[in-house]
């Protein structure tokens, strides 16, 4: 089978890459373990504008957002919707009200309060909050969708992939039956344990996350502080997560669980009965300067690279995957502070 790239992972990176490198009329194939590993499992899908301590809007969120609005609405999966992100302590509320003045942040704030009860009585936001204009990603949807393409086209691959089972030559790259021109990564923290982006100043961490069934009423706006809740209606929530950067694997915990069912508890000032129907866990591909890695290895000229989208992964991704296209159809130069070069191999 000949190809103009294998792409190594079936995430959220991996599907978008398909897509667009397939509108570019690129014939592609796809290698993927049915996402035992991938990360946008276990993701929220959030779109928040303002994150962190801190609560800033993220680097060229604007931009990114109206790339992921406009692309992802044509898969159907873009679903817009308030977050209300509850502050922790007075420091965060005065930094929240402060943002109301700032040009940049004001069409993502629809409203900020400063005590308890204001938007909902029924709400621990002792310190209030700010409501923002954001939405979630239907994930599920959007990589079953797209495997079921990659299916019919027959240009999937259901296999665990070893890095060492590639050979890559000056002529192009093959693995088992496909001959490549290229290969592109996009296996997320597993290039961070093996193969040849191991050298990347990586920082994959561990998150869980809980479908459950709640005896509180939905509410229309996605809860937020120190993890997130998700309705999803007729009482049923997604809620998450947690960072773990010591246990990296896919195994969900009794702890956890438990700690995820607290927080969730404690979103409500009523006492709030739970039912578990799923617990799933993941890593991120997390990096050290929280930029995503897109590029070519620096001695393998047929070696690709489209990772660390990490936790605001829906919201780079997108955008991200459309010049990375043009990066490898056309050649155009990647934006510096994703360009993976920033890092030269020792």
């Amino acid at each position: 089978m000949q190809v103009d790239f294998l792409i190594v992972g079936q995430g959220l990176a991996g599907s978008l890459l398909a897509k667009a490198l397939l509108r570019r009329g690129r014939k592609i194939h796809v290698v993927d373990d049915r996402w035992k590993s991938a990360s946008s499992q276990v993701a929220a899908g959030l779109m928040t504008p303002l994150t962190g301590r801190r609560f800033t809007l993220t680097k060229d969120y604007p931009e990114l957002f109206a790339a992921a609005r406009s692309r992802l609405s044509e898969l159907g999966v873009f679903r817009p919707t308030e977050v209300y992100r509850m502050f922790v302590d007075e420091d965060q509320r005065d930094k929240g009200l402060k943002r109301t003045a700032c040009s940049g942040c004001q069409p993502f704030i629809a409203r900020v309060t400063s005590a308890r009860g204001e938007l909902d009585a029924t709400l621990t936001d002792e310190f209030g909050g700010a409501l923002m204009n954001g939405a979630w990603v239907d994930l599920p949807k959007l990589l079953s969708e797209v495997r079921s393409e990659l299916v019919a086209a027959g240009s999937l691959t259901e296999a665990t992939f070893d890095p060492d089972d590639v050979t890559t030559s000056t002529e192009g790259v093959v693995w088992r039956e496909v001959h490549a021109d290229a290969i592109v990564y996009c296996d997320g923290y597993k290039s961070a344990q093996r193969g040849p982006f191991k050298y990347l100043p990586w920082q994959p961490a561990k998150g869980e996350a809980l479908t459950l069934r709640a005896s509180v009423e939905d509410r229309p706006f996605i809860l937020n502080r120190e993890g997130w809740a998700l309705p999803l209606g007729q009482g049923v929530w997604r809620t998450g997560t947690n960072w773990q950067w010591d246990q990296l694997d896919e195994i969900p915990t009794e702890p956890q669980k438990e700690k995820l069912i607290r927080r969730f508890r404690g979103y409500f000032t009523q006492d709030v009965q739970v039912e578990v129907d799923s617990h799933i866990a993941g890593v991120r591909p997390c990096t050290s300067d929280n930029h995503p890695f897109m590029g070519t290895h620096p001695r393998q000229a047929r070696t690709h690279l489209f990772g660390g989208l990490g936790p605001r992964g829906t919201v780079w991704a997108p955008l991200m995957a459309d010049e990375m296209t043009d990066y490898l159809c056309e050649g155009k130069t990647l934006r510096k502070e994703c360009d993976l070069a920033r890092f030269p191999a020792a």
